[in-house]
């Protein structure tokens, strides 16, 4: 056995990868159970598993979300009018095409008449 069978294996994504993991589940292992790292379910206002002095906080916190419904309806309504808009201007700019390229085909005729009256 030389040495050839240690690059093999650190050549190998998949052990490297295995190991990588490995060293993070047993750092944070050792962490946690050193008492330096705590890891837990985070307690919001009116989670069944938070005090009972956090549960007067809920009023508030509706009034934000029936404050935030209200923001998104005004928001989806300036959306509904300017997609109105955008479809009026749509409208606007394919007359506008279509009378410029009756126009440009107007004056191709025009120019095609000049030419056979001075070649005439």
């Amino acid at each position: 056995m030389g040495e050839g069978w240690l690059t093999q294996i650190l050549s190998n994504r998949w052990i490297l990868a295995i190991g990588a993991y490995a060293l993070g589940f047993l750092t944070v292992w050792l962490l946690q159970s050193r008492g330096w790292l705590k890891i837990g379910p985070r307690k919001t206002p009116g989670h069944p598993t938070s005090k009972l002095s956090d549960v007067a906080a809920v009023p508030e916190r509706s009034e934000k979300l029936d404050a935030l419904a209200a923001e998104i309806e005004k928001a989806k309504s300036m959306l509904e009018e300017q997609e109105a808009d955008r479809e009026a201007s749509e409208e606007i700019l394919d007359e506008l095409d279509g009378a410029v390229k009756r126009a440009n085909g107007r004056l191709k005729l025009i120019l095609k008449s000049i030419k056979r009256q001075n070649r005439d």
